[in-house]
């Protein structure tokens, strides 16, 4: 796609009750190098200020529309309401306590190609104030197939697409109670890969006090295992290879050889070469 191409990008953002992180989200959104943008906003019932403050950004940036939950039911569920509403050629997410570096929408216009379902970004993250690194690993793929998903999240919790494609999936599954980025994207994967713009575009904050909107604990990750399985009629191996998605959380039991599978599925031989070359090259 061309420089000079100007479609329109819908950028949706799900909040509930972090107004003033909002703030911030949006910031970054209406000051990204690319601005033919429409920014749907979708709040889960806050009882901050939240509903105010839409009100009146709507009136300053007509970019802006917004969408009031008369009750609280989540993140999916205000997801798919933006989707539902979208306009733009194109789609991308934010949410409410992250935010966007400012030329992540023109580096996502410009490299997209249409034998890609998405595209992607390294996350920077922060945990704690004034120390950020990025996510990217040596072992992260660069181009991003559906199995590849159960092995490892390689892409993580947004993707750049086609506005179609979101909506010829019907968005996100509220039954997932975790892992929902992660089953949307198997879902998107399904015809063609993802693939990755090799620089942080995306700051990931995890260092306010808010509980984060993937903020899980380990009964609803096994129930959400069970139901993915089930939903995509995952065969053994599949099954054995989302199990090791369960190895971030320390409340799940697990047998050991789901650990080792999760090292041997994300370390592959062709990956262990390159790092023993890079290893022997430095003597």
């Amino acid at each position: 796609m061309g420089t000079h191409s100007q479609p329109l990008v819908t950028v949706y953002i799900p909040t509930y009750n972090r107004v003033e992180l909002l703030k911030r989200a949006v910031k970054s959104v209406q000051e990204q190098t690319y601005q033919n943008l429409e920014i749907i906003i979708v709040d889960d019932c806050s009882n901050d200020g939240t509903h105010e403050y839409l009100e009146n950004l709507s009136k300053k940036d007509d970019r802006v529309r917004y969408f009031l939950k008369e009750k609280n039911s989540g993140a999916c569920v205000s997801r798919n309401i933006a989707i539902e509403h979208a306009t733009g050629q194109f789609i991308t997410g934010l949410d409410d306590d992250d935010y966007f570096f400012i030329n992540r929408i023109e580096t996502f216009v410009n490299n997209w190609a249409d034998q890609y379902s998405c595209l992607f970004s390294n996350i920077r993250v922060k945990k704690i104030e004034f120390l950020e690194r990025t996510n990217y690993r040596f072992a992260m793929k660069s181009v991003v197939r559906q199995n590849d998903l159960l092995k490892a999240n390689h892409i993580g919790n947004q993707v750049f697409t086609k506005t179609e494609y979101f909506k010829n999936i019907n968005g996100f599954d509220p039954n997932m109670q975790v892992w929902q980025d992660l089953e949307c994207w198997y879902r998107l994967l399904s015809d063609k890969p993802g693939k990755r713009i090799n620089i942080d575009l995306y700051l990931m904050d995890m260092s306010h006090p808010h509980e984060r909107i993937s903020h899980k604990k380990g009964d609803k990750v096994k129930s959400a295992y069970s139901y993915f399985v089930e939903k995509h009629k995952l065969n053994n191996k599949a099954s054995k290879d989302l199990a090791t998605h369960m190895t971030n959380y320390l409340d799940i039991d697990l047998d050991i050889s789901i650990y080792f599978r999760k090292f041997c599925n994300f370390i592959s031989l062709g990956t262990f070469i390159q790092l023993l070359k890079r290893c022997l090259g430095c003597k």
